[in-house]
């Protein structure tokens, strides 16, 4: 099988919501790239593959008001996204406000996280939580959480 790889996971990363919807990287349609709060718990993903640990939230024209990528970065701009790896901070990259191509109604998208290098996930079970605070669309404090496994080669996603 082969690995995936950093390109991949930079691409899921950088491209999500951004037009980037084909084949294995930008859409991980499978979810074997990105390792997302809000997944279902006991998801498996393969300790030799590059990863990316992340959090994307929406603003639209028509269920939010947002007319224009300006306004979407100023509602954005006092949002907090904290994350949170087994109990641990975890330190993450802010992508810039994105306007999704091609979409109707016309959104925005800004994307939080983190690659994730083969072998830096423990192989075991893993519990990623990102608090939100400061969302525009949904005032408040939001917490997500998931758990997912990191098996070892020859087993599980690695098979």
């Amino acid at each position: 099988m082969q690995r995936i790889t950093r390109g991949e996971a930079e691409a899921v990363f950088h491209a999500r919501g951004t037009g980037g919807f084909h084949g294995r990287g930008p859409s991980d349609a499978n979810h074997q790239v990105a390792i997302r709060p809000f997944y279902p718990d006991g998801l498996h993903y393969c300790g030799e593959d590059w990863h990316v640990l992340a959090l994307g939230l929406i603003l639209d024209e028509e269920h939010d008001g947002v007319p224009n990528l300006g306004a979407a970065k100023k509602l954005f701009d006092p949002l907090v996204m904290t994350f949170v790896l087994d109990g641990a901070p975890l330190e993450t990259t802010r992508e810039p406000v994105k306007a999704f191509l091609g979409e109707t109604p016309k959104g925005f998208v800004l994307v939080q996280g983190r690659l994730v290098a083969p072998g830096e996930l423990a192989a075991g079970s893993h519990t990623l939580t990102v608090t939100v605070e400061n969302d525009p669309a949904d005032p408040g404090v939001q917490v997500y959480t998931s758990q997912f496994f990191i098996d070892t080669a020859g087993t599980g996603a690695c098979a």
